[in-house]
């Protein structure tokens, strides 16, 4: 975990620095790419230009643009204030030794003398009257230097830089500008890292910060130049972030274990209270359950579908071959369910219309069902046979004549399945009910304390109201 955080430091400062001297080559190229697309050469309009670029690049010392054709160089300095010079005065000489050594349309490198150590970046640009000038800035290694020390985010390692002669371009020590840092046997090895492209780590010691440090070595390539990015962060600076590390480790431990513990308690309540209401529910269950069973085939209904039965026997010989069909499935989806709690909207449909089916030879127009379920809650779960339940109960309640016909109603509402008929209740009492009857419907949604099981009177119409589980 040290060596990841001393290189995640690493890496963010080798990326903040590179990326300033990126933004240097970018913005010098933008204002080459406007001038290209210039006719002629026109001072008027470059050199405000290169003023603005100075601003937004606080880093750059000074700008210029050369003009071969008009032996003139303009120069644009802190200050922003435009000097026109001849290219072989000594302010001049850099420039000339720029545009002399490049071999393509970019060039950077490091220019050094007695009086000036800079770095610097041209691009050569070439009109379309076949003129051609050069623009160019310059950072003096001294601004550089005055630039990162700046920087208002707080830091803690320090960075050097150096091309691949051994010159450093930066450095914390102002003195070591421009000079060489290293012996030649180390700068040998400091190219291999060049030549490979592969970041090295070294554990060494500062002679700046006078104490071990962890250093990074990373390749760079900027233009035709190769430079190497070390960064180096102390030791100390690990310990120090190790040892916050395990003092929040152990606060946090702490807390977890306090609030794990409360968890625990609190958990342990609830399932034991939870516990008792399910083994009281599991039990009411088992005593509806058992009055299921023995009224498992309900006398009347079966009394009454043998009765249907013999007549379309004699009457309609194919439909009493589908009657009993039907019954067969109904009585067999009654066993299957006989030990299930729950059952999906589409068998529950399913067997409703085969019960339906049933209930219609006997009662023909004067009963109608109507379903419109979505096919999206198809798969919901309601409790099993409940929906037949709340079926046969309209029946059993309700007068079937042909002046007043049952309509029954299965649709959806939200989150739950609603079984509605018109409210026209018989006044010679009802048949006795199969033994699953609304009760045991609602301790189902008891027990599993999802939604609430409702049903009741309303504008003319009972309603029951399933919520999916």
């Amino acid at each position: 975990m040290s060596v990841n955080n001393t290189r995640e430091i690493s890496r963010y400062r080798q990326r903040m620095i590179v990326n300033e001297f990126y933004k240097t080559r970018e913005l010098l190229r933008t204002v080459a790419a406007f001038a290209r697309k210039q006719k002629a050469c026109r001072e008027d309009d470059l050199l405000p230009l290169l003023g603005t670029l100075r601003q937004v690049d606080p880093k750059l010392s000074r700008l210029w643009m050369l003009v071969p054709e008009k032996d003139s160089l303009f120069v644009v300095g802190r200050d922003d204030v435009v000097m026109r010079i001849a290219p072989e005065q000594e302010a001049g000489m850099q420039v000339v030794f720029a545009r002399d050594s490049m071999q393509e349309e970019h060039y950077s490198g490091v220019f050094l003398t007695d009086t000036l150590r800079s770095w610097t970046i041209i691009e050569r640009v070439s009109l379309a009257s076949g003129e051609s000038l050069f623009l160019g800035g310059d950072v003096f290694l001294t601004d550089l230097h005055a630039y990162f020390a700046e920087g208002k985010e707080p830091v803690n390692s320090y960075v050097f830089i150096l091309n691949e002669d051994g010159i450093l371009l930066s450095h914390p020590d102002e003195t070591l500008l421009g000079r060489r840092l290293m012996e030649s046997s180390r700068l040998d090895s400091l190219r291999t890292v060049l030549n490979t492209s592969q970041e090295m780590d070294v554990i060494d010691y500062s002679s700046f910060l006078s104490c071990p440090v962890y250093r990074t070595y990373y390749p760079v390539q900027l233009e035709n130049e190769r430079w190497i990015v070390a960064v180096s962060v102390p030791l100390f600076m690990n310990q120090e972030i190790l040892s916050d590390f395990h003092r929040y480790t152990l606060l946090i431990t702490l807390l977890t274990v306090l609030v794990f513990s409360v968890l625990l308690f609190y958990a342990q309540r609830k399932w034991r209270k939870e516990n008792r209401l399910r083994l009281k529910v599991e039990q009411e269950s088992m005593e509806l359950h058992l009055q299921q069973l023995k009224n498992q085939i309900n006398p009347h209904f079966l009394f009454n579908s043998l009765n249907s039965l013999s007549v379309l026997i004699g009457t309609e010989p194919a439909m009493a071959k589908d009657f009993v069909l039907k019954l067969s499935r109904v009585y067999r989806y009654l066993l299957e369910k006989r030990n299930t709690t729950l059952a999906a909207v589409r068998d529950e449909l399913e067997f409703t219309r085969q019960y339906y089916f049933l209930q219609q030879v006997r009662f023909g127009e004067q009963l109608v069902l109507n379903v419109e379920v979505e096919a999206s809650y198809l798969n919901e779960k309601i409790p099993a046979m409940g929906l037949q339940t709340l079926v046969e109960n309209a029946i059993k309640h309700n007068l079937i004549t042909k002046q007043s016909p049952l309509v029954i109603d299965i649709y959806t509402g939200e989150n739950c399945l609603v079984v509605r008929n018109n409210y026209q209740p018989r006044e010679d009492g009802a048949e006795d009910s199969m033994g699953v009857g609304l009760e045991r419907i609602a301790k189902i949604y008891e027990y599993y304390s999802v939604g609430r099981f409702e049903y009741g009177c309303q504008d003319g119409f009972f309603f029951c109201r399933l919520p999916f589980l």
